[in-house]
């Protein structure tokens, strides 16, 4: 189990692992987390376990399962479903699990240029058999914000006790903000005049969303590269879909040649579009707004999210972010 959570968070996660790996047939004896920040994912032998909480995640679970076997048709570059063992989602009380194909990885992390073929291949498709939803990234927000607002009272309470130490404001005024936030950029949104055609999209493309299968003298940009982390799919603008790599140069700290060589390698340059000022400041708001109502008993993540609202309410553009652990 990795580091930085609670032991009433990680036997939580353990005893709904156990659950749903028993109705795959499964056994979790060596059972490891990859990552837990909106979602809890486990390798569990050959398999991968992406455990999300929620009546929304379950509905977003049934439809990321049938999105992803007509991307298995395709062959457009992703994760593949386990659909031996679960091609469907799987559920433990207020859990819904789903069960991917484990991919050994190279000894390396993705760069920026490794999403470029991925998510050209991607948006190449003018629309897929299954109905995607419309993007729709301000309601996820809102979403987020309303399930913070409505925590049970021992949740509730160690969330303003932590606004309040770590941003001077009570929760209820932080999530006002926060609001307020969403209502500004859904103003502006119409507004924008989008540079690339509409079409399917992945909602969520960055490194952290990149898997390089383990491929001996692999070259820059190969097809290799598999995107994961399907619930985002939508119909909606392409340009969002460049934005995180971008971010990761102008707020994560990455250098500027690595952004660069996946404006070339994918062919657009969104640092130099006049709606990136915008969606940037929409991307900001989704990343401190995904943890916010699930960030209690995890010390690392609630330490990182204070860090980013300090440098928004700072208006400080200089203040380097790090993935949340």
């Amino acid at each position: 189990m990795a580091t930085g959570l609670s032991t009433t968070v990680e036997a939580e996660l353990r005893d709904r692992l156990r659950v749903v790996c028993q109705h795959a047939g499964i056994p979790t004896d060596s059972a490891t987390l990859i990552k837990y920040t909106m979602n809890a994912v486990f390798r569990v032998d050959d398999y991968v376990v992406r455990l999300a909480r929620g009546d929304h995640a379950r509905t977003l679970a049934q439809r990321t399962t049938v999105l992803a076997a007509e991307l298995a048709r395709r062959n457009i570059p992703t994760i593949r479903l386990a659909a031996e063992v679960a091609p469907t989602p799987v559920h433990a009380g207020d859990w819904v699990a789903t069960f991917w194909q484990y991919v050994p990885t190279a000894n390396e992390d993705p760069w920026p240029v490794d999403l470029a073929v991925p998510l050209r291949a991607l948006h190449a498709v003018d629309r897929f058999d299954t109905a995607l939803s419309t993007w729709d990234t301000i309601t996820k927000i809102r979403r987020r914000i309303a399930n913070a607002a409505s925590l049970q009272p021992a949740a509730a309470a160690e969330l303003n006790k932590w606004s309040n130490a770590e941003l001077g404001i009570p929760a209820g005024h932080l999530l006002e903000v926060l609001r307020d936030w969403c209502d500004d950029i859904q103003r502006q949104l119409p507004a924008i005049r989008w540079h690339l055609p509409a079409g399917p999209v992945h909602g969520d493309a960055h490194t952290g969303n990149l898997l390089l299968r383990r491929v001996p003298h692999r070259p820059a940009a190969d097809p290799s590269a598999l995107l994961c982390d399907l619930d985002g799919l939508s119909e909606g603008p392409r340009e969002w879909d460049l934005v995180p790599t971008a971010h990761g140069t102008t707020r994560f700290g990455r250098p500027r040649t690595a952004y660069d060589a996946f404006a070339d390698d994918y062919g657009f340059d969104i640092l130099s579009w006049s709606g990136w000022p915008l969606l940037v400041r929409l991307r900001e708001l989704q990343l401190v707004t995904s943890v916010i109502d699930s960030f209690t008993g995890r010390p690392a993540v609630a330490n990182e999210l204070a860090l980013r609202l300090r440098s928004l309410f700072a208006d400080d553009p200089a203040v380097i972010w790090t993935r949340y652990h």
